[in-house]
């Protein structure tokens, strides 16, 4: 039969486990304002009953904590991460395709359209006075302004290109961070849990980091049982594993060399990202996600193109009798992203350059000056020391800056000074089809039409998972959150369970106290 004094056994364990319980409900009440804390529950269960051998046969031995355990939901954390890496990879678009936005806002700025529109104004007003220098500078400065704005346009896009590149390898190292912080983590889990400790605080600490590990890149996690309550957790990159109990990997960059350039506008040294194991890591692939994928896509993006030099049958370059080579765009049958980023719209800035200086000067070429002096020379021409045509290096001819008579305004020698067929013929190409099919004003109606489409599309897909993750954070938190008004229910509920059970010791120990002092005497 049981002994006498097992009722004291079993009230001594109703004041730990209610112990126990306060202690846990304190510790709930003093994190409720921690980010990533989550709520913990002392696990309660009836003792093992103990045989009597009395009629009765079997006695409750009272009550024991089995574990702190936590109050969270895997189906969310996983909600939550998936929500998180959209969350980054359109936040990082947004920042960068509003700074585009800035340089391209033709409704605010007087933008390229306009400069576009002067060029054609001072060609009206040379034709009306062709044998006017006066006239002919206006229009070869209106070219200059409409160059130097290209040009600013093109180093802009080039200073973004070089930031963004920047975050890469800031994103990259933050990374590795992280996965060096998770695999101590890993490491000190195990090594108090298979001594049967409680690690939870650990486990907010490891869950924190890989909600911030989300944001930066997709991942997928697995935590496998090994028995003896030990645990490989596992994070995967691309199918490859970053991170696990028994050590984690890093990414690592590497600068471009010039000639593995993608696009020809490219600034020098873009990151390319590989494992440190030597292992390819696929910056295009389409599962990559977060912050990096949208950062990629900023700076590589070229609409599923790149942007290369003209080639012949036979593979060399094809200069223009200016001496120069140009640009095109052109399919890529490797690893590529659809986005339009900074690439793109360099590629159309230097095609509507190119397309328009070549127009300009094949017809100036075929004239004469207005006093049948001089022949017609290219009014767009390249920096020095260039090669290619582009919007970062077009430049207007320093012989017409400096005697602005030069300019070709006729195409017979035996005409007057008057004639001005050939500033006629600039004329027509404001409305001319050059453009695969367009005007001049309709290819840079175009540019802002893509620029508006992509930079709403991040803003709203931007708010639209800024909202989710308010909403799927506030399941979270109903969930592994610290309610103030259930923990103030629990603590009385367990203050009363503890006055009970000491109460419980205080009627026992009457009752031991007649029995041993009282009885028979």
């Amino acid at each position: 039969m049981a002994s006498t004094f097992f009722g004291l056994t079993i009230a001594y364990s109703g004041l730990q486990a209610s112990q126990a319980s306060i202690n846990v409900t304190a510790h709930n009440l003093s994190n409720v304002d921690t980010d990533g804390y989550t709520k913990e529950t002392a696990v309660k269960e009836a003792a093992s009953s103990l045989r009597t051998y009395a009629p009765y046969g079997t006695l409750g031995a009272g009550v024991d904590v089995t574990e702190i355990s936590q109050t969270r939901d895997s189906y969310y954390d996983e909600k939550y991460r998936n929500n998180q890496t959209y969350y980054g990879e359109y936040e990082a678009k947004n920042n960068y395709m509003s700074q585009i936005e800035s340089f391209f806002n033709e409704f605010i700025l007087d933008g390229y359209t306009e400069e576009y529109n002067n060029f054609f104004k001072n060609v009206s007003q040379t034709m009306l006075n062709p044998e006017d220098n006066s006239t002919k500078n206006s229009l070869i400065q209106s070219a200059v302004s409409m160059t130097d704005y290209f040009n600013y346009l093109a180093s802009n896009l080039k200073e973004i290109q070089e930031d963004a590149n920047n975050e890469v390898k800031d994103a990259v190292e933050q990374i590795n961070s992280l996965a060096q912080s998770i695999y101590q983590l890993n490491k000190q889990i195990n090594q108090i849990e298979a001594c049967y400790g409680n690690a939870n605080d650990l486990r907010d600490s490891r869950n924190a980091l890989v909600d911030e590990l989300a944001k930066i890149v997709n991942i997928t996690t697995n935590e496998e049982d090994l028995g003896n309550n030990l645990t490989n957790y596992t994070i995967n990159i691309n199918g490859s594993t970053l991170v696990n109990s028994y050590g984690y990997h890093e990414l690592v960059v590497n600068s471009r060399a010039d000639t593995d350039a993608r696009n020809n506008s490219d600034v020098a040294g873009l990151y390319d990202i590989s494992w440190d194991t030597g292992q390819e890591f696929n910056i295009y692939s389409s599962s990559l996600g977060g912050q990096l994928k949208g950062l990629i896509d900023i700076r590589d993006g070229c609409n599923g193109q790149i942007e290369s030099v003209v080639v012949d049958d036979n593979g060399d370059y094809v200069y223009s009798t200016d001496g120069y080579f140009t640009t095109e765009f052109s399919d890529y049958d490797g690893k590529n992203t659809d986005f339009k980023g900074i690439p793109y719209y360099q590629a159309q800035l230097n095609k509507f350059m190119t397309v328009f200086a070549d127009a300009v000067n094949e017809i100036l070429k075929t004239g004469y000056s207005s006093d049948g002096e001089t022949k017609g020379a290219s009014l767009f021409v390249i920096k020095d020391n260039q090669v290619a045509f582009s919007a970062s290096n077009v430049t207007v001819n320093k012989d017409l800056q400096l005697d602005p008579s030069k300019l070709a305004t006729k195409s017979r020698l035996n005409t007057g000074a008057a004639n001005a067929d050939i500033i006629e013929k600039l004329n027509t190409l404001q409305t001319a089809q050059i453009y695969n099919g367009g005007t001049g004003s309709y290819f840079l109606e175009s540019i802002i039409s893509d620029e508006s489409i992509d930079t709403n599309k991040a803003k709203n897909f931007l708010q639209n998972h800024t909202n989710l993750k308010t909403t799927i954070q506030n399941q979270r938190l109903s969930v592994m959150g610290v309610d103030f008004d259930e923990e103030a229910m629990d603590l009385v509920t367990f203050q009363q369970s503890y006055n009970l059970s000491s109460k419980m010791m205080s009627v026992l120990n009457e009752i031991y106290d007649k029995l041993i002092n009282q009885t028979g005497v």
